[in-house]
């Protein structure tokens, strides 16, 4: 039997909007057929290039005529409350909408009420914890390889904000919240992923460049009742061969075995009895934008809960101002 393709609508053409539509592309069952964004001369060069079938500069008037099963949200922060709420309220259609969700606590709690108000179907495209290494370790940590984790250490170097500001997403300059909010959110979902609810934060901020408004520098720490988990990430640092933009590294220590993931993409499990590895190819993070798609339309088609569901996410943003919070008391939160 045949499936149904599904028919999207995705909201802007900004800086993102090509790896989105690259991940569309790569979903067995959907298609996006129509594009918005205000602004022509962003819009139509991506409308040819991925030969989306009609394109609009307004949103509701996308919602009004085009023939839509959902809505993908490609947008800045500042905007998903308004336009999710649109959504449900003249297309009646699931969301998609990108990371991270809204500008503060209360009002990505008061959306994710809206719609559930509405019985709109909400995910967050909130993509890390689909990278096929986090899926491997999730396994391996499930057969209980590790036997019971105790510490993880997420470290990643970037070099965009030294010697001058340099990322393709210009906006990130001024916005006064930034290494926590746009980067730290991804490692707090995947830990959530990994490890469940923690039940402390503690964190520490630095803005080290002069040429960005918001932090540039994070240091969180997360405990759990018999574990701790560090992340540790910059975006001013010098880079290290091999240990530079996008990657990261993972460790964990269990009371079974170590397990390390490098930034090349090998993953190492040691025990006492040995040693195992898994290489993952070197576009793992553009399949992690399409599986986290594919299982936003797999989700649909069945009923099943999303994972990254607007409830589930509220999680990992109240961990996001927890953080900005720890910072700025200069102590541990349990109250999370």
């Amino acid at each position: 039997m045949q499936r149904k393709i599904w028919r999207g609508g995705m909201i802007g053409a900004g800086a993102w909007s090509e790896i989105q539509l690259n991940a569309w592309a790569g979903v067995e069952n959907a298609k996006i057929v129509a594009l918005c964004d205000r602004h022509p001369e962003r819009r139509a060069p991506i409308v040819k290039r991925f030969d989306i079938l009609q394109n609009f500069d307004d949103f509701e008037t996308m919602l009004a005529e085009a023939d839509l099963d959902f809505v993908d949200i490609c947008t800045r922060p500042y905007s998903h409350a308004r336009l999710v709420k649109l959504a449900a309220q003249h297309g009646g259609l699931p969301v998609l909408c990108q990371k991270p969700f809204c500008e503060s606590l209360e009002e990505a709690e008061e959306v994710v009420d809206f719609c559930r108000q509405a019985r709109i179907r909400l995910m967050i495209n909130e993509n890390f914890r689909w990278q096929a290494w986090h899926r491997q370790i999730k396994a391996l940590l499930n057969a209980g390889e590790l036997g019971e984790p105790f510490t993880a250490n997420i470290h990643r170097r970037s070099r965009f904000s030294l010697p001058q500001f340099d990322h393709h997403q210009g906006y990130m300059q001024d916005m006064p919240r930034w290494a926590v909010y746009e980067v730290g959110v991804h490692y707090l979902d995947t830990l959530r992923f990994l490890f469940g609810d923690p039940q402390m934060i503690f964190c520490r901020l630095h803005r080290v460049s002069p040429y960005v408004k918001g932090e540039d520098v994070q240091l969180i720490v997360l405990g759990y009742q018999h574990m701790t988990c560090l992340i540790n990430h910059s975006f001013a640092s010098v880079p290290v061969p091999g240990f530079d933009g996008m990657a990261h590294a993972l460790e964990i220590d269990g009371t079974r075995g170590t397990l390390i993931l490098k930034p090349d993409g090998l993953l190492h499990l040691f025990t006492d009895s040995g040693h195992q590895q898994w290489q993952f190819s070197t576009n793992t993070l553009a399949k992690s934008q399409t599986a986290a798609q594919q299982h936003f339309i797999d989700c649909l088609e069945s009923g099943a809960n999303f994972e990254t569901s607007g409830e589930e996410t509220l999680k990992t943003m109240a961990l996001v101002y927890a953080a900005y919070r720890s910072a700025e008391e200069g102590r541990g939160l349990s109250q999370i």
